[in-house]
């Protein structure tokens, strides 16, 4: 089990494959960030670059910390997580619409 931010971003990166570069596109955070991150033993990042990279994986902070499989339940939760409250309630909208077209099929 991971013990910090930092172990279980290199353990993700490792299992996964990861290129740094996939991350920096996919997510935003710098490449600097990402650097540091991997490079410096004791090195850290903000709770928002953690959710982004978190996110990119599937999972929140904490199942990403624990090295936790994402369902897919768990990945959209990870995404819906870092939307606005407007993007939330214009995701939730779209999502029941959806569902009340589905039910008059």
């Amino acid at each position: 089990m991971a013990h910090d931010f930092r172990h279980a971003f290199i353990w993700h990166l490792d299992r996964h494959g990861t290129k740094l570069s996939d991350l920096v596109n996919e997510t935003g955070v710098s490449r600097d960030v990402l650097n540091k991150l991997k490079a410096r033993e004791n090195s850290s990042t903000t709770v928002e670059n953690a959710m982004l990279i978190a996110a990119y994986y599937g999972k929140s902070i904490s199942d990403f910390i624990a090295l936790k499989d994402a369902d897919e339940a768990s990945a959209a939760r990870a995404l819906f997580d870092l939307l606005t409250p407007e993007e939330r309630r214009l995701v939730e909208a779209q999502i029941r619409g959806i569902l009340r077209r589905n039910e008059q099929k």
